[in-house]
């Protein structure tokens, strides 16, 4: 019989502009135009497929004489209506999608006679109401997507279907699940509700769910959990839940999950629950979390936990790439090396302008501090290195983080501060000389520091005195340092704003101006005359001064700008700025303040490299002077020997090189 089919399937010539599929009782008609379904086609087709076309509506009788199909695609048909009764004599029919059309409602009698179907699509229409109650009591139906409709929870009717396995609602309009809406699908093992309105799920929502498998609520509103909503969902292997506004979300509500391997909670807050909470469940194996520490914190033990880094940390090292390694390396040594000299040389110095040497070696200490903070940080992470996810929450809630991020705030906070103070104080002298009868006294001088010293320790212990009970503040993550970029809003969020946006922006704005100022002036008593050597090196290190400034803030008041508009920043960026852009006046301020300075550059040849100078030099006059006294010699025999080559005549040569000479030449050339 079946090669009757077959036969009889070969004898017919498909419509215009449409073809066979892959054998011959298929047919494809796809852009061929049609307004209606082709009626003359032969009866045994098995499938038919309809795509982009302009159908408008299904007849009643425009399948009827098509009763042997088991596929009917009719995607992008611009279908608006179904008649009621249109599928009435395809009992075979299995597959049966109407994705991208234009249909409102699917209501009782569109789908009567589909006793075999086994998957309905009916994505991508403008559903708003919804009625399934043709396929009740079957047991066929195993698959129906209703994917991106307008179907709200009131205009959903789910009968029973005890068959059907999947269910899937994406991007509708609905804003509860109540107890009855899934009531009717006992043999349910996926479910995925994401992007929609849902607000409230009852407490028994799930109550006939037994075999549910996979659940996926993500991209809704919902704010709360009933504690005991999840208890039926014995079998429950993967729940997303991830962006949703929930507020306190507990451990209770997931705890009945015993068989859960993986579980989403991403843009989820879960700041309070307590460490290694999600040990609970232990077939967990995959975990997708807002932030980077919760992986530490409550899921340790969690084979793969997302994200993996913050941008600093992995859950291996707290420091995740080598080059961050290395980096915090370098920076700290030369951070700490470059102030220490500074402050050995500010120190010996006896002729120096005694008030900026004060200034100055406030400022070598207080960015000596921040060589220390990532000092410390590279200790840590060598000590942490490979178990670092079991270390992180220990590293980042104990006082030692919250010291080691106070230091690298008031080393931060002092810098600026003493670095706006010494502008304002050049500005007045070089800008104004004449107004000012009395320069700053070295008495003001270490007062105004004390002040500045003052305010940048209490501007690090506000948030350990006024956050007592959390070390979050610093302790955000393991760079321990407050600038709360890859979570804008933690806690403190409005203290770091004030520090980061208000004080240091506020710095930068007056360094910038007073030195613009300064420039200006000099450059207007010197305009009418050349430009000497000098003066391109002062203007150079003017323009370095400044440049260094916005190269450390600029891009740390941006990040934070952007940070707090919700606009997504990069992880690595917070790593960058932390090791890379932070610690960048720290490094330098040594190089502009005091190695490039002409005094300093006096001291040094006068010191050690005057010393190599002279010894080089004494050694370059030795070797001279032996050089002149072997071709000494060899003149003087070359003479003797003329001599007795011409007799007696008596003529004396004078010798190019004498005592004397070499003397002055030593004296000439000495350092």
């Amino acid at each position: 019989m079946s090669s009757g089919i077959e036969l009889t399937c070969e004898s017919f010539q498909p419509p215009k502009k449409c073809h066979r599929g892959r054998t011959a009782c298929q047919v494809t008609c796809v852009g061929a135009g049609l307004t209606r379904i082709p009626e003359n086609m032969t009866s045994n087709l098995t499938s038919i497929v309809l795509t982009n076309n302009s159908l408008s509506t299904i007849g009643k009788n425009a399948l009827v004489s098509y009763g042997r199909l088991t596929t009917l695609l009719m995607d992008d048909d611009e279908i608006a209506q179904i008649e009621p009764g249109a599928f009435e004599n395809q009992k075979n029919l299995v597959w049966l999608t109407l994705l991208n059309n234009k249909l409102t409602e699917l209501r009782r009698g569109h789908f009567t006679g589909l006793e075999s179907l086994k998957m309905l699509l009916v994505e991508g229409n403008r559903i708003e109401y919804a009625d399934l109650t043709d396929f009740e009591n079957q047991t066929s139906v195993g698959w129906i997507g209703l994917n991106r409709n307008n179907i709200c929870s009131s205009c959903l009717k789910l009968p029973y279907m005890p068959r059907l396995k999947e269910l899937y609602l994406e991007m509708n309009r609905i804003d509860e699940i109540s107890e009855d809406l899934l009531s009717g699908l006992p043999g349910l093992t996926g479910l995925s509700l994401k992007n929609n309105e849902i607000r409230t799920i009852r407490k028994n929502a799930f109550k006939n769910q037994q075999n549910l498998v996979e659940l996926n609520l993500a991209y809704n509103a919902i704010i709360t959990l009933s504690p005991h909503l999840f208890l039926p969902l014995e079998k429950l292997r993967k729940l997303i839940l991830g962006f949703n506004p929930i507020e306190n979300l507990s451990i209770d509500v997931l705890n009945p999950l015993q068989d859960l391997r993986s579980l989403d909670l991403q843009e989820i807050e879960i700041d309070n629950m307590d460490k290694n909470v999600f040990s609970m469940l232990p077939n967990l194996s995959f975990v997708y979390f807002k932030k980077f520490h919760y992986c530490t914190t409550y899921a340790p033990q969690v084979q793969v936990c997302l994200p993996r880094s913050d941008g600093v940390s992995s859950l291996s090292d707290l420091l995740g790439k080598p080059l961050l390694r290395a980096a915090v390396w370098g920076i700290s040594c030369v951070t700490c090396l470059g102030n220490a000299l500074v402050l050995w040389g500010r120190l010996t110095a006896r002729d120096e302008n005694r008030v900026l040497s004060i200034m100055i070696r406030n400022l070598a200490v207080s960015d000596m501090l921040m060589g220390f903070y990532l000092l410390t940080i590279a200790a840590k992470d060598l000590q942490y290195r490979d178990v670092y996810n079991v270390m992180a929450n220990d590293w980042m809630s104990s006082w030692g983080c919250t010291i080691v991020g106070a230091l690298a705030m008031i080393s931060s906070e002092v810098s600026v501060l003493i670095l706006s103070f010494m502008s304002v104080e050049r500005f007045v002298l070089i800008a104004s000389p004449l107004k000012i009868n009395r320069p700053l006294t070295a008495r003001n001088a270490y007062s105004s520091m004390i002040v500045i010293w003052v305010v940048g320790v209490i501007v690090a212990l506000i948030p350990i005195i006024h956050w007592r009970s959390s070390t979050r503040f610093y302790g955000a993550n393991g760079m321990c340092f407050p600038l709360h970029i890859d979570n804008p809003f933690l806690v403190g969020w409005e203290y770091s704003a004030f520090v980061f946006l208000g004080m240091n922006f506020f710095g930068l704005v007056v360094i910038f101006y007073v030195y613009t100022g300064m420039f200006a002036s000099i450059w207007r008593t010197r305009h009418a005359t050349p430009l000497a050597v000098g003066d391109s090196e002062f203007a150079l290190r003017f323009f370095l001064i400044v440049l260094t400034d916005a190269a450390c803030w600029v891009p740390i008041i941006v990040l934070k700008i952007v940070a707090m508009t919700k606009y997504p920043v990069p992880p690595d960026l917070h790593a960058w700025v932390v090791i890379f852009i932070l610690p960048v006046n720290s490094a330098v301020n040594p190089l502009l303040y005091t190695f490039t300075t002409p005094k300093f550059r006096e001291r040094l040849a006068e010191g050690w490299f005057g010393r190599i100078r002279n010894i080089v030099s004494r050694r370059q006059s030795d070797t001279q002077i032996s050089r002149s006294s072997s071709n000494k010699n060899v003149i003087l025999v070359l003479s003797t020997d003329h001599k007795e080559s011409i007799g007696t005549q008596g003529i004396r040569y004078s010798t190019p090189f004498n005592d004397e000479g070499c003397k002055k030449k030593l004296d000439n050339h000495s350092f």
